[in-house]
């Protein structure tokens, strides 16, 4: 059985074809920013809801 070397694209947005590398890059850079504890998660989720309402 032979494998294949060829590397599949479209692993974004369709329309938007990116290589595995190229995917696993963006991932380690978005690890990099910062995280928000869920509590000030969901207060900024609840203000948004407020805001909705109105």
């Amino acid at each position: 059985m032979k494998t294949s070397n060829k590397k599949t694209k479209n692993l974004a947005t369709p329309g938007k074809p990116m290589s595995q590398d190229e995917f696993v890059s963006l991932i380690k850079q978005a690890e990099e920013g910062e995280f928000s504890p869920i509590e000030d998660t969901i207060k900024r989720l609840e203000e948004w809801r407020l805001k909705r309402k109105k």
